[in-house]
């Protein structure tokens, strides 16, 4: 996966070879290769922006205003997709485009819940067993230690 830089700068060089193509009068099946790039390297930023980590030399302050302005750069660059869409009739495939996206992202969110739920009852049931583990592991240890009081006590006889 790349990171959030190098995914900017991917989404920025897609957006060039967007505009080249269409400037040069390719159809959108020529430009589609392009366009997953942006996209992929969209959600890549997104993601990172979402979950921010603290930059190394960076204030807060900082690290917001970088964000902001990539993410409004990249909202840019789509809104100009989405207008060479409308532009070249294809304004039907460009929502089909959105409410897909809106889909896989819905099930994406969905799982990520299930599967953290998954992970949460998994540890419950490992600490569970840990607990019975270490629970029959002192009652074993306090038989023993009982039988040998009890053989000390016999042998003294």
């Amino acid at each position: 996966m790349l990171d959030p830089i190098t995914a900017f700068a991917a989404a920025q060089a897609a957006i060039k070879g967007v505009k080249a193509a269409i400037q040069m009068g390719k159809d959108i099946n020529s430009i589609t290769g392009p366009m997953m790039k942006f996209f992929e390297a969209k959600d890549v930023v997104q993601r990172a922006a979402s979950s921010p980590k603290a930059g190394f030399g960076k204030s807060d302050t900082a690290q917001a205003f970088e964000t902001v302005m990539q993410a409004k750069q990249l909202d840019d660059a789509e809104k100009e997709l989405n207008n060479f869409m409308v532009m070249s009739g294809n304004a039907d495939l460009w929502q089909q485009l959105l409410i897909e996206r809106n889909n896989i992202q819905q099930r994406r969110k969905k799982q990520e819940l299930l599967d953290a739920k998954h992970a949460k009852a998994r540890k419950e049931e490992i600490d569970e067993l840990i607990n019975w583990l270490l629970g029959g592991a002192i009652v074993l240890t306090m038989a023993g230690l009982g039988l040998w009081w009890l053989s000390i006590l016999g042998g003294a006889k």
